[in-house]
């Protein structure tokens, strides 16, 4: 399970480079040749989608690879999600040379892309969450999961036509509920890696039970943190060395 789950993370790593290259260059040549033209943003849309979609997909794979349920339908669902929005994006805008397609497909794309974009948002949140996170913690992703869930629903009813006239203050809602979102996502990672842990007291028959108790618990921590630096795309070899140490030294002090 950990192999598969190192596959779909450089899977999506790659393709998130990959596609934002494409496009990149794509815009670059268009814009050294003066010739930007509606290929040209059709090829620089497609790259960004694939790029967008892979990441989202590739979250909605990971969350399969859990060993909850519930948290494998979301990934499923996300999975989907993620392929039908990149195929209706392609069929929106390669469909014709001289319009940029129906404007139901667009409609089905915008719906499907939030969804898919709001389940890996989930899947990422459900999938970080650790049995040594405090009610701090636990607050922060179930509002994070919520406002997702609200946000998706205020950007999908207007998309589906189902809400026609959207009047004060409901931009100013939604925009607050987009900077509370935002917040709540970021916090509880931050919140995670500063987290001590706390070592019990002995006890006064000098038995080992609780002291391996908590050897087992503090190790199974530490190790959900080296796994969750270890998840996220960016560099995080000097932190992950750090919660070794951490290991080491806390082995070292129940030597003997």
């Amino acid at each position: 399970m950990t192999a598969d789950a190192a596959s779909i993370r450089r899977f999506a790593s790659l393709a998130l480079v990959t596609g934002l290259c494409f496009a990149a260059a794509a815009a670059v040549l268009a814009l050294l040749t003066g010739s930007f033209g509606d290929t040209d943003v059709r090829v620089i849309l497609t790259s960004v989608g694939f790029a967008v979609f892979s990441a989202t997909g590739s979250a909605g794979a990971a969350a399969r690879l859990r060993p909850s349920e519930s948290l494998q339908k979301l990934g499923t669902a996300t999975l989907l999600a993620s392929v039908v929005a990149f195929l209706l994006l392609l069929v929106g805008l390669w469909s014709s040379r001289h319009d940029w397609g129906s404007e139901d497909v667009w409609r089905w794309f915008g719906c499907l892309g939030v969804l898919a974009i709001a389940g890996s948002h989930a899947c990422v949140m459900l999938g970080a969450r650790r049995r040594g996170d405090s009610d701090a913690i636990r607050l922060l992703t179930l509002s994070a999961l919520g406002l997702g869930a609200f946000d998706a629903v205020a950007l999908i009813l207007p998309l589906a036509e189902i809400v026609d006239d959207i009047d004060e203050p409901w931009p100013n809602i939604f925009g607050a509920s987009v900077v509370l979102l935002v917040l709540t996502t970021i916090l509880p990672p931050i919140l995670r890696r500063a987290q001590p842990v706390a070592r019990p007291a002995p006890s006064a028959n000098g038995s080992a039970g609780p002291a391996d108790e908590f050897l087992a618990s503090a190790v199974i921590e530490i190790a959900e943190r080296i796994d969750l630096l270890n998840s996220d795309p960016g560099n995080r070899a000097p932190e992950i060395q750090a919660e070794v140490n951490r290991l080491k030294n806390l082995a070292q002090s129940f030597e003997g």
